[in-house]
């Protein structure tokens, strides 16, 4: 992300999911909105 210039505001940080632990990186978006990019940690 530094690539584009993008900051993190939080994480990596493991959070639960709906259906399992997730890896979730926390960023804004250009309109200021903050954003969660999340992974499932394990196969679901």
């Amino acid at each position: 992300m530094d690539v584009h210039s993008i900051e993190v505001i939080d994480g990596p940080v493991q959070r639960t999911g709906a259906i399992g632990n997730i890896l979730s990186v926390y960023i804004r978006d250009p309109d200021g909105n903050l954003t969660e990019l999340s992974n499932y940690l394990t196969e679901v």
